[in-house]
Protein backbone atom coordinates (compact mmCIF):
# COMPACT_ATOMS: atom_id res chain seq x y z
CA UNK A 1 0.00 0.00 0.00
CA UNK A 2 2.78 2.07 0.93
CA UNK A 3 4.76 1.93 -2.53
CA UNK A 4 1.03 2.33 -4.48
CA UNK A 5 0.76 5.66 -2.77
CA UNK A 6 4.68 6.70 -3.12
CA UNK A 7 4.28 6.12 -6.91
CA UNK A 8 1.01 8.23 -6.76
CA UNK A 9 2.67 10.97 -5.66
CA UNK A 10 5.46 10.29 -7.97
CA UNK A 11 3.60 10.37 -10.89
CA UNK A 12 1.61 13.36 -9.55
CA UNK A 13 4.60 15.75 -8.43
CA UNK A 14 5.89 14.34 -12.70
CA UNK A 15 2.40 15.32 -13.91
CA UNK A 16 2.35 18.38 -12.29
CA UNK A 17 5.76 19.90 -12.99
CA UNK A 18 4.95 18.91 -17.38
CA UNK A 19 2.01 21.17 -16.68
CA UNK A 20 4.35 23.89 -15.08
CA UNK A 21 6.72 23.59 -17.65
CA UNK A 22 4.12 23.94 -20.40
CA UNK A 23 2.48 26.95 -18.84
CA UNK A 24 5.88 28.74 -18.37
CA UNK A 25 6.71 27.43 -21.91
CA UNK A 26 4.12 29.32 -23.31
CA UNK A 27 4.35 32.25 -21.37
CA UNK A 28 7.86 32.82 -22.23
CA UNK A 29 6.76 32.64 -25.73
CA UNK A 30 3.44 35.53 -25.80
CA UNK A 31 6.16 37.61 -23.56
CA UNK A 32 9.03 36.88 -26.58
CA UNK A 33 6.83 37.94 -28.73
CA UNK A 34 5.31 40.71 -27.04
CA UNK A 35 8.96 42.11 -26.70
CA UNK A 36 9.36 41.98 -30.14
CA UNK A 37 6.84 44.57 -31.09
CA UNK A 38 7.67 47.73 -30.85
CA UNK A 39 6.25 51.61 -31.44
CA UNK A 40 7.22 52.84 -34.53
CA UNK A 41 6.55 57.23 -35.00
CA UNK A 42 7.52 59.75 -37.36
CA UNK A 43 6.84 63.11 -38.85
CA UNK A 44 5.54 63.64 -42.66
CA UNK A 45 6.88 67.46 -43.88
CA UNK A 46 3.98 69.03 -44.93
CA UNK A 47 4.86 72.30 -45.18
CA UNK A 48 7.00 71.96 -48.32
CA UNK A 49 4.11 69.63 -50.07
CA UNK A 50 2.22 71.73 -51.99
CA UNK A 51 -0.58 70.31 -54.45
CA UNK A 52 -0.54 70.22 -58.47
CA UNK A 53 -2.58 73.30 -59.94
CA UNK A 54 -6.10 72.64 -60.35
CA UNK A 55 -7.37 72.27 -64.47
CA UNK A 56 -10.29 74.10 -63.68
CA UNK A 57 -10.66 77.65 -64.80
CA UNK A 58 -11.00 80.48 -62.23
CA UNK A 59 -11.16 80.32 -58.17
CA UNK A 60 -14.71 79.77 -56.86
CA UNK A 61 -14.29 80.98 -53.41
CA UNK A 62 -12.84 84.27 -52.31
CA UNK A 63 -9.10 83.00 -51.24
CA UNK A 64 -8.71 81.42 -54.52
CA UNK A 65 -9.18 84.70 -56.52
CA UNK A 66 -6.88 87.62 -57.65
CA UNK A 67 -8.11 90.33 -56.05
CA UNK A 68 -5.10 92.67 -55.35
CA UNK A 69 -5.05 93.22 -52.13
CA UNK A 70 -5.08 89.36 -50.20
CA UNK A 71 -2.63 86.88 -51.70
CA UNK A 72 -4.01 83.45 -53.25
CA UNK A 73 -3.70 80.71 -50.90
CA UNK A 74 -2.36 77.76 -52.35
CA UNK A 75 -4.04 74.31 -51.79
CA UNK A 76 -2.91 72.76 -48.58
CA UNK A 77 -3.58 69.36 -47.54
CA UNK A 78 -5.69 67.97 -44.64
CA UNK A 79 -3.26 65.72 -43.43
CA UNK A 80 -5.77 63.58 -41.07
CA UNK A 81 -8.44 63.44 -43.79
CA UNK A 82 -6.65 63.01 -46.73
CA UNK A 83 -3.37 60.79 -46.17
CA UNK A 84 -2.83 57.35 -44.73
CA UNK A 85 0.93 55.89 -43.87
CA UNK A 86 0.72 52.37 -44.18
CA UNK A 87 3.30 49.46 -43.50
CA UNK A 88 3.50 46.67 -45.96
CA UNK A 89 5.64 43.37 -45.40
CA UNK A 90 5.28 40.34 -44.18
CA UNK A 91 3.92 39.52 -41.08
CA UNK A 92 0.51 39.49 -38.81
CA UNK A 93 -1.56 42.59 -39.68
CA UNK A 94 -3.10 44.85 -37.25
CA UNK A 95 -6.24 45.53 -39.02
CA UNK A 96 -9.94 45.10 -37.77
CA UNK A 97 -12.02 43.09 -39.55
CA UNK A 98 -14.67 45.93 -39.98
CA UNK A 99 -13.52 49.60 -40.53
CA UNK A 100 -15.77 52.91 -40.18
CA UNK A 101 -15.51 55.59 -42.47
CA UNK A 102 -17.31 58.71 -41.57
CA UNK A 103 -19.25 61.07 -44.29
CA UNK A 104 -18.68 64.06 -42.40
CA UNK A 105 -17.88 68.32 -43.28
CA UNK A 106 -19.45 67.22 -46.47
CA UNK A 107 -16.67 64.29 -47.64
CA UNK A 108 -14.95 60.99 -46.35
CA UNK A 109 -13.05 61.04 -42.95
CA UNK A 110 -10.70 59.40 -43.88
CA UNK A 111 -10.72 59.82 -47.76
CA UNK A 112 -7.64 58.01 -48.36
CA UNK A 113 -8.73 54.45 -47.03
CA UNK A 114 -6.39 51.33 -46.45
CA UNK A 115 -7.64 47.91 -45.94
CA UNK A 116 -7.58 44.04 -46.44
CA UNK A 117 -9.34 41.51 -48.99
CA UNK A 118 -12.31 40.46 -47.28
CA UNK A 119 -12.31 43.50 -44.63
CA UNK A 120 -15.75 45.46 -44.43
CA UNK A 121 -16.13 48.81 -44.59
CA UNK A 122 -19.06 50.65 -43.12
CA UNK A 123 -19.73 54.34 -43.78
CA UNK A 124 -21.36 56.00 -41.66
CA UNK A 125 -23.17 59.54 -42.54
CA UNK A 126 -22.85 61.92 -39.45
CA UNK A 127 -23.55 65.54 -41.74
CA UNK A 128 -27.02 66.95 -41.85
CA UNK A 129 -27.75 66.01 -45.20
CA UNK A 130 -28.17 62.79 -47.60
CA UNK A 131 -25.27 61.37 -49.38
CA UNK A 132 -25.35 59.09 -52.96
CA UNK A 133 -22.12 57.32 -52.36
CA UNK A 134 -20.94 54.90 -55.09
CA UNK A 135 -17.86 53.25 -57.02
CA UNK A 136 -17.73 54.33 -60.82
CA UNK A 137 -17.47 51.14 -62.39
CA UNK A 138 -17.59 49.24 -59.28
CA UNK A 139 -21.37 46.98 -59.75
CA UNK A 140 -19.92 46.60 -55.20
CA UNK A 141 -20.72 50.12 -54.51
CA UNK A 142 -23.86 51.81 -57.01
CA UNK A 143 -25.65 54.54 -55.98
CA UNK A 144 -27.54 54.50 -53.44
CA UNK A 145 -29.22 57.53 -50.99
CA UNK A 146 -27.68 57.10 -47.40
CA UNK A 147 -29.85 59.71 -45.02
CA UNK A 148 -27.98 61.51 -42.29
CA UNK A 149 -27.74 58.80 -39.72
CA UNK A 150 -27.56 56.53 -42.10
CA UNK A 151 -24.90 53.56 -42.63
CA UNK A 152 -24.27 51.40 -45.80
CA UNK A 153 -21.73 48.38 -46.06
CA UNK A 154 -19.14 47.48 -48.46
CA UNK A 155 -17.37 44.15 -48.10
CA UNK A 156 -13.67 44.42 -50.22
CA UNK A 157 -13.25 41.41 -52.27
CA UNK A 158 -9.95 42.05 -54.40
CA UNK A 159 -6.78 43.39 -54.29
CA UNK A 160 -6.85 47.48 -56.24
CA UNK A 161 -7.60 50.80 -56.31
CA UNK A 162 -11.61 51.82 -55.76
CA UNK A 163 -12.38 55.27 -56.71
CA UNK A 164 -15.34 56.53 -54.63
CA UNK A 165 -17.69 59.83 -55.75
CA UNK A 166 -21.38 61.10 -54.40
CA UNK A 167 -24.21 61.84 -56.91
CA UNK A 168 -25.30 64.77 -54.95
CA UNK A 169 -21.85 66.34 -54.33
CA UNK A 170 -19.83 66.37 -57.20
CA UNK A 171 -16.67 67.77 -54.91
CA UNK A 172 -16.66 64.48 -52.54
CA UNK A 173 -14.15 62.31 -53.13
CA UNK A 174 -12.63 59.26 -52.18
CA UNK A 175 -9.88 56.27 -52.79
CA UNK A 176 -9.91 52.98 -51.24
CA UNK A 177 -6.44 50.87 -51.68
CA UNK A 178 -7.05 47.48 -51.08
CA UNK A 179 -3.23 45.95 -50.29
CA UNK A 180 -3.17 42.11 -48.97
CA UNK A 181 0.50 42.39 -47.67
CA UNK A 182 -0.94 45.81 -45.69
CA UNK A 183 0.64 45.29 -41.98
CA UNK A 184 -0.97 48.23 -40.26
CA UNK A 185 -1.95 51.93 -40.89
CA UNK A 186 -1.99 55.19 -39.23
CA UNK A 187 -3.50 58.32 -39.93
CA UNK A 188 -1.17 61.75 -38.97
CA UNK A 189 -2.06 64.42 -37.16
CA UNK A 190 -2.48 68.12 -38.34
CA UNK A 191 1.37 68.62 -38.00
CA UNK A 192 2.43 65.15 -39.89
CA UNK A 193 3.30 63.39 -37.09
CA UNK A 194 1.68 59.39 -36.98
CA UNK A 195 2.02 56.66 -34.75
CA UNK A 196 2.08 52.55 -35.02
CA UNK A 197 1.60 51.21 -31.31
CA UNK A 198 2.83 47.71 -31.88
CA UNK A 199 4.77 46.18 -34.64
CA UNK A 200 6.66 43.24 -34.84
CA UNK A 201 10.44 43.03 -35.28
CA UNK A 202 10.62 42.90 -39.51
CA UNK A 203 11.88 44.60 -42.35
CA UNK A 204 8.89 46.87 -44.12
CA UNK A 205 8.18 49.07 -46.93
CA UNK A 206 6.55 52.51 -45.66
CA UNK A 207 4.05 54.29 -48.22
CA UNK A 208 2.45 57.66 -47.28
CA UNK A 209 -0.59 58.01 -50.15
CA UNK A 210 -2.85 60.76 -51.03
CA UNK A 211 -5.86 59.78 -52.63
CA UNK A 212 -4.63 57.47 -55.46
CA UNK A 213 -1.10 58.42 -55.34
CA UNK A 214 1.73 57.09 -53.64
CA UNK A 215 3.14 60.62 -52.65
CA UNK A 216 6.03 58.71 -50.67
CA UNK A 217 8.17 55.35 -50.00
CA UNK A 218 10.95 54.35 -47.33
CA UNK A 219 11.98 51.35 -46.30
CA UNK A 220 11.77 50.85 -42.63
CA UNK A 221 13.79 47.68 -40.28
CA UNK A 222 11.71 47.38 -36.56
CA UNK A 223 14.02 45.87 -34.25
CA UNK A 224 12.86 45.01 -30.57
CA UNK A 225 13.15 48.49 -29.00
CA UNK A 226 10.96 51.86 -30.85
CA UNK A 227 11.69 53.15 -33.92
CA UNK A 228 11.71 56.72 -34.71
CA UNK A 229 11.80 57.01 -38.37
CA UNK A 230 13.74 60.63 -39.77
CA UNK A 231 10.76 63.06 -41.32
CA UNK A 232 9.85 62.21 -44.40
CA UNK A 233 9.20 64.96 -47.48
CA UNK A 234 6.23 64.03 -49.84
CA UNK A 235 6.57 64.53 -53.74
CA UNK A 236 3.50 66.37 -54.81
CA UNK A 237 1.67 63.96 -58.41
CA UNK A 238 2.29 65.55 -61.35
CA UNK A 239 -0.23 67.74 -62.33
CA UNK A 240 -2.44 66.08 -65.51
CA UNK A 241 -1.90 67.88 -68.91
Amino acid sequence: MGRAASLVRVFTTRRTLSVLAAALALTTALYSAEALAAEVTGKLLLATYRLPAKESAPGTFNWEIENGVKEVTADRVDAKRELAVVLVGDGAPAFPERMEVALSGGGLLPSTIVARPGATLLFVNQDEIAHELYAPGNKDLPPEAVAPRGRRSLTLKDAGVIELRDQLLSHLTGTIHVIPNAIAVASPDASGVFTFPEIPAGKYTLKVLHGKDEIASKEVEVGPKALSIDPIALTAPAAKE
